[in-house]
């Protein structure tokens, strides 16, 4: 499992540092590096609960290129993670936690920004029971940035479908984050 994680995040890494250098001939592009934290709720479902309104710290760090002045790249990483309390948790409840490598692209238009991607990694369930395996997953997200010289701070919303399959059964959580963006731009 390890070996698959290490090679699907080299070539996630070599597909964006490829289309960054494309995308820095194209346009006078600007590069920067966003850092998001919030909390997130959401459902498993080998879990046998419905979604959990147990919140649990998020985070998540993104590189992204401009293609275009509205139009950007982007590429990170994402750990998502959410409380469980009902069906098979009850008693035990367990924090669910997804680590993902990142790859979308984002729409921006003053101080509105949207995101649309695809994920790759794992998503278990405590910390006992069977290794997860890496699978693929989704995210869209919303938001607003406010800018302040090279910085862009704002809140924002996150919606992630994950793989959360183990050698024994194919499953997915879904989770819906609030978090607090911090944006610096280098160029």
């Amino acid at each position: 499992m390890k070996g698959s994680w290490l090679r699907a995040s080299l070539a996630v890494a070599l597909s964006v540092s490829a289309g960054m250098a494309v995308a820095g001939r194209a346009v006078a592009a600007q590069t920067s590096v966003e850092v998001r934290s919030g909390l997130t709720v959401g459902n498993h479902t080998s879990t046998a609960a419905g979604l959990e309104w147990a919140p649990a710290l998020s985070h998540e760090i993104r590189f992204a290129r401009q293609l275009r002045p509205q139009v950007a790249i982007t590429a990170g990483y994402v750990r998502t993670a959410f409380g469980c309390r009902e069906g098979f948790c009850r008693g035990r409840e367990p924090m669910v936690t997804g680590r993902h490598a990142a790859l979308g692209a984002e729409l921006s238009q003053g101080w509105l920004w949207g995101r649309v991607g695809v994920l790759y990694g794992t998503t278990r369930v405590g910390t006992e029971g069977e290794t997860p395996q890496a699978g693929p997953g989704l995210e869209a997200g919303a938001g607003l940035r406010l800018r302040l010289g090279r910085l862009r701070i704002g809140p924002g919303v996150s919606w992630r479908r994950m793989s959360a399959n183990t050698p024994s059964s194919n499953d997915h959580a879904v989770a819906l984050g609030f978090d607090l963006g911090v944006v610096f731009v280098f160029d």
